[in-house]
């Protein structure tokens, strides 16, 4: 029987991988899907859907006025199973189902995109990591955009490595709709594809006018896919130009308390008015105030949070807000930092591999954007597949240096050769 299973191929142990995760994640929807709601953001999501159906208004909090604080995906993913199955306990269950499945596509496309960067072996083991790391389960389970974004963000790498190996229009036009699903998705990913344009120009990977043809065609798609959306909210906010959301004001607020935000009950004692907009704008104000005062009372102090502290809240706390199958977080922790330490020294191990830079880039884009406002698990959880992937590198480079102490290299890639 082993000698039958270590026969076995790579891609075989990924289709095993991969439906055996798939089954037991739809069995615990099935069984104890009642026990993954927020009672907060998932519901408020699948009112907007029920809302945006009944009344053709796309709404957020208030169900009087317009919203311009959210983008459209999640909502219309809900809204796309409501209009055939209704609201209620079996919309939701049926929204889980489906996002399990969404993370599974999302794990080969991860197995594909670690074959590109290293090979087929780090590639499983990544797979195998990612797919048994319960906050991914939360991923599949919990009715918010992480299970989006994290399909959008494989996608968006997945087409920039097929863009650099193939720069073909097609590609191109695949990446510019994966560049808008995302997006749509979660606006804080807008501008990693410019790091990644700058990328192709300091590696000179693609001929320039080959390059400005694919960028035109890329930038050209993502314009006109935004366009209904500038539209619209050019519409509702009475002739302002709006080219995400609004929203901004409470999470750059929420970043300036140091080492976590404030209980949800004393951030409910806050003054309040029933138009979020002006809310916004007094969330922004009071930020600004705050990071004045505490940079010019305390500059030692607030240095320290907008700097270690928010990297290590952002890339430390686990995104394990509801206990799956009842499993206690301290595993959770566990696998966690054994996934950060392995996957950091995996970074440095493979620096020399110059698609490294490009997942790096990637985190460090994330991380700097999330130190200015809320640096968040739940933020962190869809770059946590990649840090696996780097993880997988150095476990395995550890392995085989156990099994041939005398090897000196490390493990292979397509693309080893320094940035």
């Amino acid at each position: 029987m082993w000698r039958k299973l270590r026969s076995l191929s790579v891609r075989s142990w990924l289709g095993i991988v991969l439906l055996v995760s798939t089954l037991l994640k739809i069995i615990e929807v099935l069984v104890n899907g009642h026990s993954y709601s927020l009672g907060s953001d998932d519901k408020l999501y699948i009112e907007t859907a029920r809302i945006w159906l009944e009344e053709g208004m796309l709404t957020y909090n208030d169900p009087t006025r317009p919203t311009m604080f959210i983008t459209p995906a999640l909502p219309a993913f809900i809204a796309i199973f409501m209009k055939w199955i209704g609201t209620g306990y079996e919309l939701e269950q049926t929204l889980r189902i489906v996002q399990v499945l969404m993370v599974t596509f999302a794990l080969y496309l991860l197995f594909q995109i670690g074959t590109r960067i290293f090979n087929e072996k780090v590639a499983l083991l990544a797979v195998i990591l990612t797919a048994f790391y319960l906050p991914m389960w939360l991923v599949s389970f919990l009715i918010l955009t992480e299970a989006l974004f994290v399909l959008a963000v494989m996608l968006l790498i997945y087409t920039a490595l097929k863009a650099m190996d193939k720069p073909t229009l097609g590609v191109a036009a695949a990446f510019g709709l994966a560049w808008v699903f995302a997006v749509y998705v979660r606006p804080t990913i807008a501008l990693w594809p410019g790091l990644f344009l700058l990328l192709l120009l300091y590696w000179r990977a693609i001929p320039w006018k080959k390059l400005l043809t694919c960028l035109s065609v890329a930038s050209v798609i993502f314009v006109l896919c935004l366009l209904p959306w500038w539209v619209r909210n050019y519409e509702v906010s009475g002739g302002r130009f709006i080219p995400l959301t609004q929203s901004s004001g409470n999470p750059l607020l929420l970043g300036t308390f140091p080492f976590g935000p404030p209980t949800i009950e004393e951030q409910r004692t806050w003054p309040r008015s029933d138009h979020l907009a002006e809310n916004d704008a007094y969330d922004t104000k009071w930020a600004k105030e705050r990071i004045k005062e505490g940079f010019t009372e305390q500059p030692l102090y607030y240095l320290q949070w907008y700097t270690a502290g928010k990297f290590t809240m952002f890339w430390g706390d686990v995104y394990y807000w509801v206990k799956v199958h009842g499993i206690n977080i301290i595993p959770v922790i566990m696998m966690h930092y054994f996934i950060l330490i392995y996957g950091f020294k995996g970074i440095w191990q493979s620096r020399r591999n110059r698609l490294t830079l490009l997942l790096t880039v990637l985190f460090a884009y994330m991380t700097l954007l999330h130190m200015v406002y809320l640096a968040h698990s739940r933020y962190t959880v869809p770059l946590m597949p990649f840090m696996a992937l780097f993880a997988s590198y150095a476990i395995l480079n550890q392995w085989n240096k156990r099994i041939s102490p005398d090897s000196r290299g490390h493990l292979g890639s397509r693309d080893n050769h320094p940035a």
